[in-house]
């Protein structure tokens, strides 16, 4: 996952024309912290074929974010993750590493919106190739999805290859 992860970011394509991925103003990352279930996504080779995906953000001491991300397998049923360093940029963006030791080799991690609970919120990339919806619950609110699908078209995210990630607990 972390080597298709690294494949993808440094092959990525280019910008996606007319699409506006500068981070919402006033996001507080430690408000930001803790489990986001991913509701939605654009799909990405390092994720294809996974479902019940999840991540979980830490605070480090020494002020840089640790996120590990957590998906099941549809091929196999296998859990798989991946582990990554985010270093808080400005309001609502990190630089996210997943080689700690080449941190130079980062992508940028846009929040986009976020409600003013920090349950919802709606992540990209720079390049507006890869677009995420999450929750804090495996569940969400039909309308707090909708705001979120209204935020990523406002943007000019073309949402009609939207991957909707399955959750099922045992």
């Amino acid at each position: 996952m972390i080597l298709r992860a690294l494949l993808y970011y440094l092959f990525a394509p280019v910008t996606k024309a007319n699409v506006n991925t500068c981070p919402a103003e006033g996001v507080d990352l430690r408000q930001y912290l803790g489990r986001w279930y991913e509701l939605a996504r654009f799909e990405t080779p390092f994720e294809k074929g996974l479902e019940e995906v999840f991540t979980e953000y830490r605070m480090q001491s020494d002020g840089n974010i640790s996120i590990s991300n957590y998906g099941r397998s549809m091929a196999d049923g296998k859990r798989r993750e991946a582990h990554a360093i985010g270093s808080p940029a400005d309001s609502g963006r990190m630089c996210v590493s997943f080689i700690p030791w080449l941190r130079f080799l980062c992508t940028s991690y846009n929040i986009l919106a976020v409600d003013e609970f920090y349950r919802n919120a709606l992540v990209s990339n720079n390049t507006g190739t890869c677009l995420w919806f999450l929750s804090r619950c495996p569940q969400i609110v039909p309308d707090d999805f909708e705001r979120l699908k209204s935020e990523a078209l406002r943007r000019g995210f073309d949402l009609s290859a939207l991957h909707y990630t399955q959750h099922r607990y045992r």
